[in-house]
């Protein structure tokens, strides 16, 4: 009775209703557990209760033509199920419990009466539809809460996972106030008897209550699960926000073993643990492919910064940077990287079309920027892949010079294997929309991403599918970026230049006036090759307008004076690129950042 008149003081809903109300409401509902990934109702059942949650979450979704559709999240305080009593239909959304919860349920008959005898509950609860209705005409932000509980566990055996979750608190400390509980912490607040001596659903309710005061108390709330106390990990399980799988690099080629949780609504992301000096692994992918993670983190043993990598994901102050397509302007890119490095600014997250999709990609498999450059420097030089021409029937030049290129780069590498988060973005004709690539083998997306409509033939992905450049669609791919603040590198603005010629000239005038006129600039008109990427780059302008929306900061660098394809002047590409990141990233990131992080 006391919890229920404290939960509904504490209620938007019923605020301003009379002590009188308040305490014959109490007195009405009946206390009901519902366990994690238990359903309370369905859409369509028979309304008969209206329910107030008094801990835990739950969720509401509504069925849609490609699977539920989440509508909102309910905490504590808040009152479900009361639009079928007064509408008298039946329920119109399904409600889940995403954790261990405490409701208190009021009968039809009781509802009826309580608005009855006080007008006031009714006019609350109406104001509390009206918020509704106006947050369902904008759900922005549904479901983007932080995880608040976080839950570490073993994705096999006899993983040291307490060790891991010390690390974990003592970055996330650095942020905002952390606790981390195990089951010996459970065990000394609750006792040693908490599920032996009472059925499961009462000693559930007492660990989920002991979390949520914590969780009040703290920013985050670490548990740790522990193989010998099972029913202990299935009470953390239920209550998490998210999941983090702890694989140690060295079982990464084993077969993923089956693990269950509760239910399937909770967010699993996956975390390699490394060895400090981080060898490279393979075959990260064979676990995404048989657990639902969302993302997967590469730590190494005893590296900081690789936790507050993860700390700032978790606490959304991660970076993401866009990397625009603009041949080989592109390789300005590379000078910002440098920049972004000598002002102590992290990338947590990089993605990019075209040439900006492939240094995305290096950078995110781990190479430095000095190695980056090397790479460039020899390999353009080497394969030649927008000089291999061939008979002209699919493309003008042949995909085995690019794919032998992309291949020495990257070799199998998939993007589960990658050090950061990745992704190139290409055109997809077999769909007719963008695609951002963030799974699967590096090469093949660097290969779609860089494949030029007409220049050479449209890339066939392993599913089947074609794709061209994503400057088609998409050449600044901001909106592929999950990074709470994003930066955008342009390269791509385009120099508008007339033709030299009165009218378009014959092939045989253009070769004659450059091969007569060396010692002087001969009148300019552009090759087929330059003509068709600056068409897909005037294509992908039109999501210019998006990319300068939704990025924190947007980079234009000036890097207009490169030739498309002049791949020979990596160097002053790079001094144009690092000399504009330095100008204008220092102020961005002190006026956001007093202190740099390490």
């Amino acid at each position: 009775m006391r919890s229920a008149i404290e939960s509904l003081r504490r209620s938007p809903v019923f605020d301003g209703v009379t002590d009188e109300a308040i305490a014959l409401i109490g007195a009405s509902v009946e206390s009901v557990p519902l366990l994690g990934g238990s359903v309370l109702f369905r859409e369509g059942d028979e309304g008969d209760a209206a329910y107030l949650v008094f801990s835990g979450r739950l969720r509401v979704d509504r069925a849609g033509p490609g699977g539920p559709i989440l509508l909102r999240q309910l905490e504590r305080g808040d009152l479900v199920g009361e639009f079928a009593l007064l509408a008298g239909v039946p329920r119109t959304a399904t409600v889940t419990a995403m954790r261990d919860c405490e409701l208190g349920r009021l009968p039809r008959a009781r509802f009826d009466a309580v608005l009855a005898a006080h007008p006031e509950v009714a006019v609350g609860v109406s104001r509390h539809l009206a918020r509704l209705l106006a947050a369902a005409a904008s759900p922005t932000g549904v479901g983007t809460r932080h995880p608040g509980v976080i839950v570490l566990r073993g994705a096999v055996p006899e993983v040291d996972v307490l060790a891991a979750a010390g690390e974990l608190t003592a970055e996330l400390g650095r942020a905002g106030t952390v606790t981390l509980v195990d089951h010996r912490r459970e065990v000394e607040v609750l006792g040693p008897d908490a599920f032996a001596d009472r059925v499961d659903g009462e000693a559930a309710l007492a660990v989920a209550r002991w979390l949520q005061q914590l969780e009040l108390d703290h920013a985050h709330v670490i548990c740790v699960t522990d193989e010998a106390h099972p029913r202990w990990s299935a009470a953390c399980l239920r209550q998490a926000d998210l999941i983090l799988d702890l694989l140690p690099a060295a079982c990464v080629a084993e077969d993923p073993p089956k693990v269950t949780t509760a239910f399937d609504t909770c967010r699993q992301e996956l975390l390699v643990l490394h060895p400090p000096d981080r060898p490279r692994v393979h075959g990260t992918a064979r676990w995404f492919a048989r657990r639902p993670y969302g993302r997967c983190h590469h730590i190494r043993r005893g590296h900081a910064g690789d936790w507050a990598r993860l700390a700032r994901h978790l606490t959304s102050r991660s970076v993401g940077l866009a990397l625009g397509g603009g041949g080989a302007r592109g390789l300005a890119h590379l000078g910002l990287l440098r920049a972004l490095e000598e002002l102590d600014i992290p990338v947590d997250e990089i993605g990019g079309t075209s040439i900006g999709g492939v240094i995305a990609a290096q950078y995110a498999s781990g190479m430095s920027v000095d190695e980056m450059v090397a790479r460039h420097r020899e390999d353009w030089a080497r394969f030649h892949p927008h000089r291999a021409y061939t008979l002209p029937l699919l493309g003008m030049v042949r995909v085995s010079a690019a794919e032998a290129m992309m291949r020495h780069q990257f070799g199998s590498l998939d993007f589960e294997d990658c050090w950061l988060p990745g992704f190139t973005c290409s055109a997809n004709l077999s769909t007719g929309a963008r695609t951002f690539h963030r799974h699967g083998s590096v090469a093949d997306a660097c290969l779609a991403t860089m494949s030029i409509p007409g220049l050479g033939p449209p890339y066939v992905m392993r599913d089947g599918s074609l794709h061209v450049d994503g400057a088609v669609v998409d050449n600044l791919p901001v909106a592929g970026l999950t990074a709470s603040m994003t930066i955008a590198a342009n390269v791509s603005a385009l120099d508008w230049r007339a033709s030299g010629y009165p009218r378009t000239p014959s092939p045989w005038r253009v070769l004659w006036d450059r091969w007569h006129l060396r010692r002087q600039p001969a009148p300019y008109f552009p090759s087929l090759v330059e003509t068709v990427l600056s068409s897909i780059l005037l294509a992908g302008a039109r999501s210019a307008e998006e990319a300068r929306q939704l990025s924190d900061l947007h980079l234009d660098v000036p890097a207009g004076e490169i030739d498309l394809f002049a791949w020979d002047r990596l160097d002053t590409a790079m001094a144009i690129g690092h000399r504009h990141a330095l100008e204008h990233l220092a102020p961005w990131w002190a006026a956001r950042h007093p202190t740099s992080p390490r």
